[in-house]
């Protein structure tokens, strides 16, 4: 019987990761498939300033949501609710304040949109920030399917308006009316779903929660900062068009950001509902080391060795000068097998989570200033990668303190190492094997084998875990 129940609830649990990874993954991908689409057909210029929305966009949601979404997928909610009650006041002032600073901020020193743009960007991302808050709020009541369904949905139509923008009078203006619209209607769909109140009797005198809350939303900040840093930093020194193709060469494939994103969101909820059982904690951080190296490590090699096939035909040889920025970046890639910051998270070291923020990003700064004149946009690249694995050792390392244990009790080096090679002799051996076919036959051999290994990972670990589960229970 308590066999039976565990398999349920791990069943259950992979139902609930599978949605929440559609709710996240589509708006990601259509987005994806976008860029390549409008990067073969737009001018340099035009996508250089299409880019820049993308990146204004991220830096201005996550600054103004300060915290929340971490806030709400890692506090339960009915304690979630009385203490916003509670701190009302506080509340109530800080937030508008906030969006007055950052969206007029926002209106004064962005470039290339002229003013009736930036008012219309100003609208889209009040809109979809509002609107990401009632999709979280939705996920943490256990309404994942219906957050996937809405999200598909929403992707299929932001995809389509794009599609058909481009081939009918393009205009960046009318662009952003269209997907603002897009994200009203999922926000009053959203908003309509019904859920249960749960009441609370919980007393709120926390201004450790409070503190709490705000070094999220610092750390948020900071972390949005530097992962788009790059990009700020040479916005402001090149034109649209030296952008775009630095852009392309930077460009996150969207999968890998989306797992680091769901991951940790899940591992949010999860490590929660266990504070206090650490063995668990470990366990659950070592399972997302196992189950996303089966698919950033093959993912990884498959870009690395086959990325002049890849760029000639996705771009059409268009951003071939994209390629040298592209090799150094995707070297961040490895390290997205974990939310390296999610159990201190949840154990409320929003200030650690708050240093290797600033750590990560004056790191990078100083590596741009020096590599910048001697090696271009290429060492603004490698810049971000150093301080990228800086950081992350900085997040285990703390985060091991925490459970009283050492970083390779929850950092599987060993076997993580041990799957990188036997991963990396394959590629080396694939790679040289259709060396001599047609860039179109190696493409698609490489995309079918790539698919395959991940699937037999996939496969062969849920596997493992069920069975395993199936022995501790028998």
């Amino acid at each position: 019987m308590a066999t039976t129940l565990s398999l349920i609830y791990k069943a259950d649990k992979s139902r609930k990761f599978f949605w929440l990874f559609l709710s996240r993954i589509m708006p990601l991908v259509a987005l994806f498939f976008i860029a390549i689409i409008y990067a073969r057909k737009l001018s340099y210029d035009d996508y250089g300033k299409f880019q820049s929305v993308w990146m204004y966009a991220n830096i201005v949601n996550v600054i103004i949501s300060f915290g929340l979404a971490a806030v709400i997928l890692s506090t339960d909610l009915s304690f979630l609710f009385a203490f916003i009650k509670s701190k009302r006041k506080i509340l109530g002032l800080f937030y508008p304040a906030l969006w007055i600073l950052v969206l007029v901020a926002f209106f004064f020193l962005a470039k290339n949109f002229n003013t009736s743009l930036k008012f219309l960007l100003i609208a889209f991302m009040a809109i979809q920030n509002i609107a990401a808050a009632a999709d979280n709020l939705l996920i943490k009541r256990g309404k994942e399917k219906i957050s996937g369904i809405i999200n598909f949905f929403y992707a299929f139509l932001f995809f389509g308006w794009h599609i058909y923008l481009l081939f009918n009078n393009y205009s960046l203006y009318h662009l952003i009316e269209g997907i603002t619209l897009l994200a009203i209607a999922k926000f009053i769909i959203i908003v309509l779903m019904p859920f249960e109140k749960k009441s609370s009797n919980i007393k709120i005198d926390n201004n450790l929660f409070l503190r709490h809350w705000g070094y999220l939303g610092l750390n948020d900040t900071l972390g949005v900062v530097a992962k788009w840093i790059d990009k700020l930093f040479l916005l402001y020194l090149l034109t649209a068009t030296d952008f775009a193709i630095f852009f392309n060469g930077s460009i996150e494939i969207p999968v890998f950001g989306l797992l680091i994103s769901v991951t940790g969101n899940f591992l949010l909820i999860e490590i929660s509902g266990n504070i206090k059982q650490p063995e668990k904690i470990i366990k659950l951080f070592r399972e997302s080391f196992h189950i996303l190296s089966n698919i950033v490590f093959p993912l990884f090699l498959f870009l690395f060795f086959f990325r002049e096939d890849l760029f000639s035909v996705a771009f059409r040889d268009k951003y071939n000068s994209s390629l040298p920025i592209f090799v150094i970046s995707i070297f961040i890639l490895p390290l997205r097998i974990n939310n390296y910051s999610v159990i201190l998270q949840c154990f409320s070291q929003g200030k650690k989570i708050l240093f290797g923020s600033l750590m990560d990003i004056l790191i990078a700064i100083i590596l741009m200033i020096t590599l910048y004149p001697f090696m271009g946009t290429r060492g603004v690249a490698l810049s971000i990668v150093i301080s990228t694995y800086c950081q992350s050792f900085y997040y285990l390392w703390h985060s091991s303190k925490i459970l009283n244990t050492s970083i390779l009790q929850i950092f599987p080096l060993k076997k993580l190492a041990i799957r990188f090679l036997k991963t990396l002799v394959f590629y080396t051996a694939l790679f040289f094997l259709l060396s001599t076919f047609s860039m179109s036959a190696r493409i698609i051999a490489a995309i079918l084998l790539t698919s395959l290994l991940v699937m037999f990972g996939m496969i062969k670990y849920f596997r493992a875990y069920f069975n395993n589960s199936y022995v501790q229970n028998s």
